[in-house]
């Protein structure tokens, strides 16, 4: 038997009905609950036997017996309730604020000592920088007085140069004897025994022991002036075998100076004297006037 076109298409469309129905019954009808349902009875009604009649519920006399149920005693107004938890917490609260005042005073007791440590190392710094000073102050006045106490006493050497200021009969000098040693026209700041003075003719000489025979002047011509310290040896005969100018004391640098006291000094003559050394070293100074 053959079927129409329209009736295969029912049949395919039923079939896949069929089908999806079935599906959407086993997905979500055959899936057990989760988690599972509590079984559940018959709710039974309230009473009190399994006996009884009649159609109204004993609920008044149900209710007086509610009623009736003993209300437990009150406490006696006599007796204090205590709640220890409450105390203790009290306690524990007054502990706590306790340690904190202590802590609080540790700390300011630690802080004032360590000010009063402070405080004490600068004072003693302070007294150490002051009596720095004040040794300083004191070294440095004893040196201005020292200084002062010397240039007093120069003073005083200068003013009595080869005088005794006591008053008594010696003088100054190396011989033994009576008086000043030395040469009237002499310099009074001079240290030398022996020796020529600075005359008018500005020439004077240093050899110790011996006496000069001849000091010739110096012949220059020059527009400066100034003194020219020569350093000459002598032989025991008494001349001049050497002669160097710019010794200590010299003033003047002028080269002309220089040569004039030089070769003035070669010409010079002094005594014979055999005891004395074969080379004798002295000095002749000349004081150059302009001219």
């Amino acid at each position: 038997m053959s079927t129409t076109k329209e009736q295969r298409f029912s049949i395919i469309s039923t079939l896949l009905f069929l089908v999806a129905f079935t599906g959407l019954l086993l997905f979500f009808g055959f899936t057990a609950p989760f988690p599972p349902p509590v079984e559940e009875g018959i709710l039974i009604n309230f009473g009190n036997t399994e006996t009884g009649s009649g159609e109204i519920e004993p609920i008044i006399a149900e209710a007086t017996k509610v009623e009736e149920v003993p209300i437990p005693p009150k406490p006696s107004i006599t007796e204090p309730v205590v709640n220890n938890d409450k105390e203790e917490e009290v306690v524990t609260q007054d502990f706590d604020q306790t340690a904190v005042i202590e802590e609080k005073k540790r700390q300011e007791k630690k802080e004032k000592e360590a000010l009063e440590q402070k405080k004490m190392e600068e004072d003693i710094a302070r007294q150490q920088q002051e009596e720095l000073e004040k040794n300083k102050r004191e070294e440095e006045e004893r040196i201005r007085k020292e200084q002062q106490l010397k240039s007093i006493n120069d003073r005083g050497k200068n003013a009595f140069a080869g005088k005794n200021p006591d008053g008594g009969t010696k003088g100054e000098g190396v011989n033994g004897g009576i008086g000043n040693q030395g040469d009237p026209n002499g310099d009074v700041n001079s240290k030398n025994r022996t020796g020529g003075t600075t005359g008018g003719d500005g020439i004077s000489f240093n050899l110790a022991g011996r006496n000069s025979k001849s000091l010739p002047k110096p012949e220059y011509l020059s527009k400066s002036e100034g003194k020219v310290v020569v350093e000459v040896t002598v032989d025991q005969n008494g001349n001049v075998i050497k002669a160097t100018s710019g010794g200590k004391g010299t003033t003047t640098s002028d080269r002309t100076l220089h040569q004039a006291a030089e070769k003035a000094a070669l010409k010079a003559t002094f005594d014979v004297n055999k005891n004395a050394p074969p080379q004798q070293v002295g000095t002749i100074t000349y004081i150059f006037i302009l001219q």
